[in-house]
C-alpha cells in the first residue's frame, strides 16, 4: 500500500527541556522562543534517523533516532518566535551515520510555513514522501494549502486598477467593501497591472499599494501584470530597468513565500519551493471548494518581448534583448512547469474545476506570439482533463466571456476544438468611482462547477 510519512507539528509556547531523541537544547525561558511537538505516524522499516530543518530568523537543525512500526513524540526546542519554515528528512541509516551527503530515503514533498508563537498553539502537517517519488501517498492531514471541504467557496476578483487618481483615491475603499461584502468571500485575487501604462513606477506607489492590500482582513492574492515591471522602461514611467522592477515588485508583495498577503494569511504552494524555480514566488497554487486555483505569471506586452526604451530622446537608454529575452524564456518555462503541476494536482485529487489566473489577454488583438507555447500547454492540458477549466484575465479592460479555443485556435497553432474552458476578462481601469470586481462562486456539486457574477450589479 502506497503511503507517506507524516509529521504532525504542534507548537507548544515557551521553550521546556527536550524529552526524547538527540533535539533538545534543555530548558530555557527565553521569551523569544517557542517550542514544537513533532508526532509521527507508524515509522516504516526503511526510516531510521529523522532530521527537522526549521528556518525563521534563524535556522537550527535536530536529529531523532526512530524504530520502525512506532509512533513516537520528540519536541524541538528553542525555535524563533515568528514565521518558520519547516522541512524533513528520514534515512535509513542510524542518526550517528548521517552525514551532510547522506541520501535520505524520504523527502519533504512541500516546506511548510508555521507562526511559532509563545501564545498559541498551532498545528501543521509536514508531509515525506519517498526520495526520487517512486511513491506518492496520501498523508493523514492535507497540507496547509490543500482543502479538503467540499462545501462552495465565493472569491472576489479584480485587475488593472487602480488607475489615475480617482481610482487611487478609491481604492482603499474597494478593498474596504470587498472586505465587508454580503455573502462573504474567502479571499480576493487581484489579477495584475496596479497603475496603468502611462504612471511611474516608483516604489513609494508600489509601497501604497502593498500597504493598502496588506491591511485587507481577507487574504490577498496577487499575480504581476506587464504595466508595474515590463512598461517600467517608458519614459513617462520614469524611464526604469524593467528587471529591476521586477525584482523589487517580488520582494515587496512576496515577502514570505506560500503565504498571501492580508491580515489574515492564506498559506498556498509557492513554484519558488522547488529546486530550480526559486525565482518564481509569484506563481503559486491552491485547492479549496473541490477546485484547484493557479496563479500564472503571463505578462502583457507580448509576454514582455517588446523592445525597451524605444520612446528614449535621451540618447542614454537602450534595448537589452538578450536579458529582456532571457527573462521570457526562463519564466515561460517556469509558467509551463507550473500548468503541469497544476493540472497533475487536479487529477490527482479528482478536482471537478482547474481554474487559472493571469494578466495578459493572450487573444488581445495586438501582437501575441510571446504567448504561443503557453496557449499551446493549456490546450493540451484542458483538453486531457476533460472536466471544466476557467480562464480568468485580465490586460485589454472590457469585461467578456467566451471560450477562445471553441473552434480551435489557429493564432497559437491549436488545431482540435477545447469545448470545456471558459474564459473571463475582468473589467478594469475605465470604471469611476472604483467599484467592480467578479464574484466567483465554486460549487463543486453543481454544473458546471463555477459561476459568477459583476459586483456591483
Amino acid at each position: 500500500m502506497k503511503r507517506a510519512l507524516v509529521l504532525i507539528l504542534m507548537s507548544l509556547g515557551t521553550s521546556f527541556a527536550a524529552g526524547c531523541g538527540t533535539g533538545g537544547n534543555g530548558g530555557g525561558g527565553d521569551s523569544e522562543t517557542g517550542d514544537v511537538e513533532l508526532s509521527l505516524a507508524p515509522v516504516p522499516d526503511d526510516a531510521a534517523c529523522l532530521r527537522v530543518t526549521a528556518t525563521g530568523s534563524r535556522a537550527l537543525t535536530r536529529l531523532f533516532s526512530l524504530t520502525p512500526a512506532t509512533s513516537p513524540t520528540f519536541a524541538v526546542d528553542r525555535l524563533p518566535v515568528g514565521i518558520v519554515q519547516f522541512e524533513g528528512q528520514a534515512f535509513d541509516a542510524a542518526c550517528g551515520a548521517v552525514g551532510a551527503t547522506t541520501v535520505p530515503r524520504w523527502v519533504t514533498d512541500a516546506p511548510i510555513f508555521a507562526r511559532i508563537d509563545p501564545l498559541s498553539v498551532a498545528k501543521i502537517a509536514l508531509k515525506l514522501v519517498r526520495n526520487g517519488r517512486a511513491t506518492v501517498g496520501i498523508d493523514f492531514e492535507a497540507p496547509p494549502w490543500m482543502s479538503t471541504s467540499k462545501a462552495p467557496i465565493d472569491l472576489a476578483v479584480f485587475g488593472d486598477s487602480p488607475y489615475g487618481a480617482a481610482q487611487i483615491a478609491d481604492f482603499p475603499k474597494l478593498i474596504s467593501d470587498i472586505n465587508t461584502a454580503s455573502p462573504a468571500v474567502q479571499e480576493i485575487v487581484h489579477v495584475g497591472d496596479i497603475k496603468s501604462g502611462s504612471s511611474r513606477c516608483d516604489t513609494s506607489y508600489f509601497q501604497f499599494v502593498f500597504d493598502t492590500v496588506n491591511g485587507s482582513s481577507l487574504p490577498f492574492l496577487y499575480t504581476p501584470g506587464d504595466n508595474e515591471w515590463t512598461d517600467c522602461h517608458r519614459a513617462n514611467n520614469g524611464a526604469y530597468d524593467p528587471l529591476e522592477r521586477l525584482a523589487t515588485i517580488r520582494s515587496l508583495f512576496f515577502p514570505i513565500p506560500g503565504l498571501s498577503l492580508g491580515v489574515r494569511r492564506k498559506q498556498v504552494l509557492s513554484q519558488s519551493t522547488f529546486a530550480g524555480f526559486e525565482t518564481y514566488v509569484e506563481n503559486q497554487l491552491w485547492v479549496e471548494g473541490g477546485a484547484v486555483f493557479t496563479l500564472l505569471h503571463v505578462v502583457g506586452s507580448n509576454n514582455s518581448l517588446l523592445p525597451w526604451y524605444t520612446d528614449d530622446t535621451t540618447g542614454t537608454k537602450v534595448d537589452d534583448p538578450m536579458r529582456r529575452i532571457a527573462e521570457e524564456t526562463a519564466r515561460t518555462a517556469a509558467n509551463l512547469d507550473w500548468l503541469d503541476r497544476s493540472f497533475a494536482e487536479a487529477n490527482r485529487d479528482g478536482a471537478a474545476a482547474v481554474i487559472v489566473m493571469m494578466q495578459a489577454d493572450m487573444w488581445d488583438g495586438t501582437v501575441v506570439s510571446g504567448f504561443d507555447s503557453t496557449v499551446q500547454k493549456l490546450a493540451s492540458l484542458a483538453l486531457a482533463f476533460s472536466k471544466p477549466v476557467l480562464l480568468i484575465e485580465g490586460d485589454s479592460h472590457i469585461f467578456k466571456v467566451d471560450n477562445p479555443f471553441a473552434m480551435g485556435d489557429p493564432l497559437h497553432g491549436v488545431t482540435t476544438p477545447i469545448p470545456n474552458l471558459t474564459r473571463i476578462v475582468v473589467q478594469g481601469s475605465t470604471t469611476t468611482p472604483l467599484t467592480e470586481w467578479i464574484r466567483l462562486h465554486v460549487d463543486p456539486a453543481a454544473s458546471p462547477p463555477f459561476g459568477w457574477s459583476r459586483h456591483p450589479r
